[in-house]
């Protein structure tokens, strides 16, 4: 199988090294607009022009350029009949990631975006459980993340924290990843309403957030047939420049609850099953031993076992574990989660159907006015 990377920052060695490890894969071609980076993935040859990646002979794009190039790259590999792996965020405006979606769809191709968490086997077995109703209907759930970016790491990119670029900043680039875990722990998400703020960086270094709170409103379980109540999360967000890496999940449901930790380990589980119990205390002890991959920790180990899947999918001819609709659904939370914002704080039903961010530059309007996006 013929693989091209697209974008050969930060992120790019660690899908380099996970093709390695499978072996089923060449990595063909590495573009970038620096050729010496791209040249270090040790890719046969190297491209400053990201469109040699829709040539014949290669059949898997991997995106990894900055978060506004993702979307018209993504839809151009899938019509140039691509498989696709798109880092995260997919896009950032919901009109967007739709389209993305819209494109694998009439593709055909294996299309998936990166949750990388969702591999590891306590997490699977966790949503298997979650899902299948062993823990009861959920009654109510909450999320914490802190983690620390400094100026210097905004000061690396141009596009870094910029709506233009980013697409937002802490929501949509650190703390996705946990609110992935959560929204796929706890259901469909219908509606999120909250806030996002600069509370730590000054205007000088972000125009985005690097703070955010709010509320995700979860589909009914039991469906228009046998209505219940809509479970809800709360979240709070902070990049506090004083946390290196904090993560909490709590799911707390009719028959147990479950607290998730730094790098999401297993804190406690309740359960009248005490074999349900060992079995979850079990997967929290596996680590993908002697397959470290380059990269901050907090990518963890798993996409090793995401790319697996995607090259699996591809032989198998079947979906991938997280089909690019999957990966659009945390994405839209966080859009929506802008929009509410902007919106002072009012419920916006996902995926929003209208678009706009909030103002955080200018002081009469941090209180809740926005400004409309694409």
């Amino acid at each position: 199988m013929r693989v091209a990377i697209v974008g050969c920052g930060v992120i790019a060695p660690t899908h380099a090294k996970a093709l390695a490890l499978d072996g089923r894969a060449e990595l063909v071609l590495a573009c970038d607009v620096d050729l010496a980076r791209a040249g270090a993935l040790g890719a046969r040859r190297v491209s400053s022009d990201w469109h040699e990646a829709l040539g014949h002979d290669i059949d898997l794009v991997i995106l990894c350029t900055p978060h506004h190039e993702h979307a018209h790259q993504a839809v151009a590999a899938l019509h140039a009949g691509k498989h696709l792996l798109c880092e995260k965020p997919l896009a950032t405006t919901p009109s967007a990631v739709q389209g993305m979606v819209y494109a694998a769809q009439a593709a055909g191709t294996v299309a998936s975006g990166i949750f990388q968490h969702r591999f590891s086997p306590l997490a699977r077995r966790l949503h298997e459980l979650l899902r299948g109703g062993d823990f009861g209907p959920l009654s109510g759930a909450s999320m914490e993340f802190r983690c620390t970016r400094t100026a210097s790491y905004y000061h690396s990119g141009a596009w870094r924290g910029r709506w233009d670029g980013e697409g937002g900043a802490l929501l949509i680039n650190q703390a996705i990843h946990t609110l992935d875990l959560l929204n796929w722990f706890c259901g469909r998400p219908t509606a999120v309403a909250g806030q996002v703020a600069q509370q730590h960086l000054g205007v000088g270094t972000i125009e985005c957030e690097d703070h955010g709170q709010g509320t995700i409103t979860y589909a009914s379980p039991g469906g228009r047939s046998a209505p219940s109540p809509q479970p809800q999360a709360v979240f709070v967000c902070s990049n506090d420049l004083t946390t290196d890496w904090y993560q909490r999940i709590t799911l707390v449901c009719r028959d147990g609850s479950v607290e998730l930790g730094d790098h999401h380990r297993l804190l406690n589980v309740t359960h009248a099953n005490q074999a349900l119990c060992a079995e979850l205390r079990t997967l929290d002890q596996i680590r993908l031993d002697g397959v470290r991959l380059p990269g901050k920790d907090c990518y963890g180990y798993h996409h090793a076992l995401q790319i697996q899947d995607v090259l699996s999918a591809i032989r198998a001819g079947r979906q991938p574990f997280v089909p690019m609709a999957e990966a659009a659904v945390t994405n839209q939370v966080v859009l929506g989660l802008y929009t509410s914002s902007a919106q002072r704080g009012l419920p916006i039903e996902l995926p929003a159907r209208s678009f706009s961010r909030p103002d955080l530059l200018a002081p009469a309007l941090r209180q809740g006015g926005g400004t409309t996006g694409a």
